[in-house]
């Protein structure tokens, strides 16, 4: 043993005496070291400078980090405070009181796939469409690096009277989030696409005419709209042939530009910028409206509907022909004339982040309303005119529902309402008196293979009268 600690302790002070060769680095190589760590730094600083005084290359270097952010954050999750646990939600029919329900099918759709279920008023599955993005777009030309197909779903649908259906591919990982739109028959098969960033909403007139939104990332502003932050997601409404072809695009900024209007998207849009203490942040929408989080989505248009001619001797203000359009981002509804290019009526009102305006056959309007209220969502009925609510549906009438991100309803012929409460996976109809006369909890099919069970939520919903699907006739009843 002590032969051992004597032999450990000559061969260590050997060690120790050992000359170890060290190379030293050429004066050169050190000096080349520093110049690169120094011009970096100055870089830095330089940069820093720039972005703080707003000095000639701050729009520049500003679209590069905002885009490396957003690139960044492609594909990841969107998180909402209000959706709980899968396993906590019911399951199917949970109210269902037939002699108050106006029967029908119920078309939905959700965020997991691009697909819609078509219900009858018992819950039953009676049709189902889904078309992945990738089979319609095997190589997309408007997109130039898509996310996974199981992050790419249906926003909203519109279903033909021989099972015909339009739909609209969207993701809420990207920016700009529309994918495109296309039409497929009963049977899935695609009939035609449109190679357009679509998103959100449609709308189909008496002639087959198509309606909907688009948007694209712009990098310079419009003359005379130099206050828009930039780089910016740009709406446009967009007119379609029955067969999908673009007959018309009108810029909904370039719309309120040259409208009476204005004022309104100016002020909102420096309300915009801002920046809000984080102590009076009250929702989770205020932290996304920041400029840090709403990545461009200045205007956020969300819904199109068109006046018809049968409808529009009951709205004085305006005329057939004439698109009701809502602004989530600026809390703003508007009508646009496409012949002027204008927008020839807007308000603000007491709702906030809305959804889904649309025209009403007594002259009314009728709104999503998420965030006009502290105490959850309201369905609100507007009058034009005198500007009175002339009918409210909210939490205070039953259990309170909230909506961070999406919402719709429906004024159906009997005078009841459906409501789509998105994150609970929930639609309910209610009457004119505020009683829930039918409730469903939208059954998910199961997770594909090898991916995680995760929360989905309804994009959207609508119901049909039996009269109105004759493709289902001697198929299947509203009510069996």
């Amino acid at each position: 043993m002590t032969r051992s600690i004597h032999f450990s302790l000559v061969k260590l002070k050997g060690l120790l005496h050992s000359r170890i060769p060290i190379r030293i680095p050429h004066l050169g190589k050190v000096f080349a070291c520093l110049s690169i760590l120094g011009l970096a730094g100055l870089s830095y600083l330089f940069g820093a400078a720039v972005m703080f005084f707003d000095l000639p290359s701050h729009d520049f270097l500003y679209q590069a980090f905002t885009g490396s952010k957003a690139w960044h954050e492609r594909g990841n999750p969107v998180v909402t405070p209000f959706v709980p646990p899968e396993d906590d939600l019911p399951d199917g029919i949970t109210i269902d009181r037939p002699s108050q329900t106006f029967d029908g099918f119920t078309l939905f759709t959700t965020t997991q796939g691009a697909r819609a279920t078509l219900l009858d008023m018992q819950g039953r599955v009676i049709h189902q469409w889904e078309l992945p993005f990738s089979q319609a777009w095997p190589r997309p030309p408007h997109i130039q690096a898509p996310v996974r197909d199981e992050q790419i779903h249906w926003f909203r649908c519109h279903l033909f009277p021989n099972g015909d259906l339009l739909a609209i591919y969207q993701v809420e990982t990207d920016t700009p989030c529309g994918y495109g739109l296309v039409k497929l028959n009963r049977d899935s098969k695609l009939l035609w696409k449109y190679d357009g960033r679509v998103h959100h909403d449609l709308h189909v007139d008496d002639k087959g005419t198509i309606y909907t939104l688009t948007h694209q990332l712009k990098r310079k502003a419009p003359v005379g709209l130099d206050y828009l932050p930039t780089p910016y997601v740009s709406d446009s409404l967009v007119i379609l042939s029955p067969d999908g072809q673009e007959l018309a695009s009108v810029s909904i900024e370039e719309a309120f530009r040259d409208s009476a209007y204005t004022i309104l998207v100016s002020t909102a849009i420096a309300e915009q910028a801002v920046p809000k203490d984080r102590a009076t942040i009250t929702s989770s929408f205020d932290a996304i409206l920041q400029p840090a989080g709403s990545k461009g989505d200045l205007f956020h248009t969300n819904s199109v509907k068109v006046l018809s001619p049968a409808l529009a001797g009951k709205f004085p203000l305006f005329q057939a022909g004439q698109i009701l359009i809502s602004l989530r981002s600026l809390n703003i509804i508007a009508v646009l004339d496409v012949s002027k290019r204008a927008v020839v009526w807007a308000a603000l009102g007491p709702w906030r982040i809305q959804h889904d305006a649309e025209f009403l056959d007594n002259g009314h309007l009728l709104l999503f309303d998420n965030h006009g209220w502290t105490k959850g969502c309201r369905v609100i009925e507007y009058d034009p005119m005198t500007q009175a609510m002339p009918w409210v549906y909210s939490a205070a009438d039953a259990d309170p529902f909230h909506a961070s991100f999406r919402g719709m309803k429906q004024r159906l012929p009997n005078g009841n309402t459906l409501i789509v409460d998105p994150e609970v996976r929930r639609l309910f109809e209610v009457t004119r008196d505020k009683e829930i006369v039918w409730e469903n909890f939208c059954r998910l099919p199961p997770a594909p293979p090898n991916q995680p069970a995760r929360a989905h939520q309804i994009t959207s919903a609508r119901r049909y009268s039996a009269d109105e699907l004759t493709f289902l006739k001697g198929v299947a009843r509203a009510r069996p």
